[in-house]
């Protein structure tokens, strides 16, 4: 029981973090298109990468 909630776990944590490389890919097409100036694209995009970071370090 126990491991196949960490199955259940480690698949959700993929999942999150193919969701938030979407978010930064999504993200990077679409900001310059509608008119965000550079220097706050950078900076979304590091905390963006920062959480993403964040994410991966918990796989195991």
């Amino acid at each position: 029981m126990s491991n196949f909630k960490n199955e259940e776990m480690d698949e959700e944590l993929e999942r999150e973090i193919e969701k938030r490389k979407k978010l930064i890919s999504d993200y990077l097409k679409i900001a310059p298109k509608i008119g965000i100036d550079e220097a706050t694209i950078q900076k979304q995009t590091d905390l963006m990468l920062e959480d993403l970071s964040k994410l991966m370090k918990k796989r195991k």
